[in-house]
């Protein structure tokens, strides 16, 4: 005689419970993140300044040049992610929760293109695991609630990359151009920054599978850069004319001189760091929580390293793929002496992605919800702890 398998136990009520379970997750997330940027004050520096930047933009309507005041130009960042805040000040009015609105909504969106990538190519329970990772990583709580380049930033580059695999692993043309058009865009919110992170990651893969042939056909590479050049170039000679020398500040001073001089001075905006070689790594173990803690504490078991190594074989072209992803931005700013923690945001996406894909042949994956749950609970309960003690401390600042 044979027992039929309760209904609650099935495959299909699991699933449903867990995309129920996401659902609230992700909503209470979002309610949360919502609230903190009301009731929060921007803080001190970089979020003062980045709003009345923005905030410069409707008061003098000058949407080229960025001013930091209304005698100094703002060299450090191009406009993008500032007409966005400054869009959000027209809809919305200016305050604390219009400044920061944008970051909220380019996460949201970062973690949507994961969703529907990881459904497409790998199944609906990855692509749930993966999403939700992403939400609860530390550094993407702290900076969707943050007014901040870098979640536009990792937009772009999620979908730079994303596109790219499309148009070349799957001979997408309309992939291409998305690829080429969302390149532009991150260069206009961080310069060189994508060209650099998503070249070399591409770069090497096919370099490693040898799509040499695949690269050149589909990935629309003459007619993309004249595509990716008519939507960047018109803005930085524009730039360029109103203050004359900001090309050589931005691309000499910005992209080069602050990483390798901690004597640099020529930023007059904010602080430059002097931190140890490989600071980039501690910083993505810390932005990771809880989920690089997963990896720290799987690799010390020879099973759980077997079903990974397992895993990534079977799934060699995109799980190398996405570890490139993850390793470019940390292997190139180990050299860095000025880095700050918001520069692994980009490898984030790859990172829940790829852990994701690897853990999803353990058959007992329930624990990530617990997992989840208990780093946004913590991430509130600290956030409002630690900017009590700091608003109790500069109480008259």
């Amino acid at each position: 005689m044979t027992t039929k398998t309760p209904l609650s136990n099935t495959p299909d009520q699991q699933a449903n419970r867990s995309s129920t379970t996401l659902l609230w997750l992700i909503l209470i997330i979002i309610v949360g993140r919502g609230i903190l940027s009301a009731l929060l004050p921007v803080m001190e520096f970089s979020e003062a300044r980045y709003a009345e930047i923005a905030r410069q933009i409707l008061v003098t309507n000058q949407w080229v040049t960025l001013w930091f005041n209304a005698n100094v130009p703002f060299w450090g960042k191009p406009p993008l992610a500032f007409w966005s805040i400054a869009a959000s000040y027209l809809l919305l009015g200016t305050s604390e929760f219009s400044s920061r609105l944008p970051s909220l909504l380019f996460s949201m969106a970062t973690g949507l293109l994961i969703y529907l990538w990881c459904k497409k190519r790998l199944s609906s329970k990855t692509a749930q695991l993966a999403v939700m990772s992403y939400a609860t990583s530390i550094i993407v709580l702290q900076t969707a609630g943050s007014v901040i380049t870098d979640p536009l930033l990792t937009l772009c580059t999620t979908l730079v990359m994303i596109s790219f695999w499309e148009a070349v692993k799957y001979r997408n043309h309309a992939a291409a151009y998305v690829m080429w058009v969302s390149l532009a865009a991150g260069m206009l919110t961080k310069g060189l920054v994508p060209i650099v992170l998503c070249g070399l990651a591409c770069g090497l893969w096919v370099f490693v599978f040898k799509y040499w042939r695949d690269f050149f056909t589909y990935s629309h590479l003459l007619t993309g850069l004249i595509l990716a050049a008519l939507i960047t170039v018109p803005w930085y000679y524009l730039a360029e004319t109103n203050t004359p020398g900001f090309l050589q500040y931005f691309f000499i001073g910005e992209h080069f001189e602050r990483f390798v001089q901690s004597e640099w001075t020529g930023d007059p905006y904010g602080a430059v760091k002097d931190r140890p070689f490989g600071t980039i790594w501690l910083y993505f173990l810390f932005a990771a929580l809880p989920w690089s803690l997963v990896v720290i504490v799987g690799i010390c078991f020879s099973r759980t390293r077997a079903i990974w190594f397992s895993s990534f074989n079977e799934n060699l072209h995109l799980a190398t793929y996405l570890l490139i992803w993850v390793l470019t931005a940390l292997v190139f700013f180990t050299p860095a002496k000025n880095v700050l923690v918001t520069y692994v945001l980009p490898s984030i996406p790859a990172f829940c992605i790829l852990l994701t894909l690897l853990i999803t042949r353990i058959t007992r994956t329930r624990w990530q919800f617990p997992l989840a749950g208990a780093s946004v609970a913590l991430f509130f309960l600290g956030s409002a702890l630690l900017y009590q003690i700091y608003f109790d401390t500069n109480r008259y600042n």
